[in-house]
């Protein structure tokens, strides 16, 4: 821990922050292994299991570096929705997204694709190319 200043005694050191992933994954056993995966590289993950859940997450004004999402989801938005959402509510955040299917992607702005089943190492590698 640093503590930015001279000698004031009301001074606290600055804690560490670990980058944040939002994971949003709506398989369970999918979102479980990518979020372990990336907690035990140091990253502090959040997970939510739609777009509707990702969106009160980020809303609700929780520290977030980047999203990653998969594209076709239940709810009332899909990942594009939600990059769409992230890209104008929210710019500085970086969004990656996943599908087991290829969609087109050329209008929606993003920081990465990857077809699933994606490699946790490769993906984990990308994220880490984007906030670190």
């Amino acid at each position: 821990m640093m503590c930015n200043c001279d000698r004031d005694v009301n001074c606290r050191p600055q804690e560490h922050k670990d980058p944040t992933v939002l994971v949003v994954e709506d398989d369970i056993l999918i979102r479980m292994v990518i979020s372990d995966r990336l907690r035990d590289d140091g990253w502090s993950v959040i997970e939510a299991g739609g777009a509707d859940e990702a969106i009160a997450v980020l809303r609700s004004g929780a520290e977030v570096d980047v999203v990653l999402s998969d594209i076709r989801m239940p709810g009332s938005l899909d990942g594009i929705g939600l990059a769409k959402f992230v890209k104008s509510e929210r710019p500085e955040l970086k969004i990656v997204l996943a599908s087991g299917h290829l969609p087109a992607l050329n209008a929606i702005e993003h920081d990465g694709f990857f077809a699933k089943p994606y490699s946790a190492e490769r993906v984990i590698a990308h994220i880490r190319t984007l906030v670190r």
